[in-house]
């Protein structure tokens, strides 16, 4: 009998339409639980691996993306979903410039003005959105004075954090997640060298890791000339297991189609720079005489004996499912 009652009410719950109160009540509640939802009611549509990005729950978020692949463009949606759902909460972004800073604001307030339920804006200026319930998003240069101040930000975003000094992030950043659990610090950039903050973060299993880049590669052709090729379907499935294996979410940016494109932008930058910018290696600077190898061996050698160094340059989700389906 109970078995019966069961699927009478089951068969029941889901023959009978919703009432608009209720759908508006359910859509609300995904948009406060699911941010990739809540970007695709203001009609924002997220390549993947912005969609991962969005979704994911990790404290400690490493996003490694080729330059116009649209890592800014995501993170900046972080703090105007925080601010709306989380009254009182402070979210922070910072940036290597003033003009850097200023886009970033730029895209939060365009992400704002699409949401029409979003809370009244009480103080609006370059650096600062204050709302109504409360929350702050504070938008501004990375600084080391600037990075100081904060009590308890929800969410931190280093956007083009390779080119962020050191100081900011030990000095300023790094206080503000003590006692601090729910604090979402996420760092973002193009690589910039095998030094600081950034690259010592990629290669750290605790943070969350992606890995964006374009679908192309270099090699040397029968002249012996360095150039630009496609990598074929096999290619980005074994580029995809490698970095599996690393725990690294690996992703083909969906923006750098173009082999033409790619291949003048090869041939203008330079294999070092187009390296460092679209397959985002983090190549060594030009004007070194020692590779970084070269210095790792010898920061690790017991001095005994050691070659010298050569001179080169160098389940929420299928709750979110059956929320949607009823809607």
């Amino acid at each position: 009998m109970q078995h019966q009652n069961s699927k009478y009410y089951k068969d029941n719950y889901h023959t009978k339409p919703l009432r608009s109160s209720e759908i508006a009540v359910l859509k609300e509640l995904l948009c406060s639980l699911d941010r990739s939802y809540y970007l695709r009611s203001l009609g924002f549509k997220p390549f993947e691996w912005q969609d991962v990005v969005a979704r994911s729950i990790s404290k400690r978020k490493h996003i490694l993306a080729s330059r116009q692949s649209g890592k800014s463009t995501i993170v900046s949606a972080l703090p105007c979903h925080t601010a709306k759902y989380f009254a009182g909460s402070t979210s922070l972004i910072l940036a290597p410039t003033e003009k850097q800073a200023g886009l970033n604001m730029e895209k939060v307030k365009d992400f704002i003005a699409l949401d029409r339920e979003y809370p009244k804006i009480t103080r609006n200026s370059d650096s600062l959105i204050k709302l109504e319930n409360g929350s702050k998003i504070h938008v501004v240069p990375a600084t080391e004075s600037a990075a100081r101040g904060y009590s308890k930000p929800r969410c931190i975003i280093l956007d083009e954090a390779s080119r962020i000094i050191d100081p900011v992030y030990t000095s300023g950043i790094r206080p503000m997640l003590t006692d601090n659990p729910e604090c979402e610090l996420s760092v973002l950039s193009t690589p910039n060298g095998k030094s600081g903050f950034f690259y010592e973060a990629s290669q750290r299993k605790y943070w969350d890791r992606y890995f964006i880049r374009t679908p192309f590669e270099t090699f040397t052709n029968e002249e012996g000339v360095v150039d630009l090729r496609q990598i074929d379907e096999q290619g980005i499935i074994d580029i995809v297991e490698k970095y599996k294996k690393l725990d690294v979410k690996f992703f083909i940016s969906p923006r750098h189609y173009s082999y033409n494109e790619q291949q003048e932008n090869f041939y203008e930058m330079g294999m070092q720079q187009y390296l460092q910018e679209y397959l985002c290696d983090f190549v060594e600077p030009m004007d070194n005489v020692f590779t970084y190898d070269d210095l790792d061996r010898l920061s690790n050698s017991t001095g005994d004996s050691f070659d010298m160094p050569s001179f080169e340059v160098g389940d929420i989700d299928s709750s979110f499912d059956m929320l949607e389906g009823a809607i």
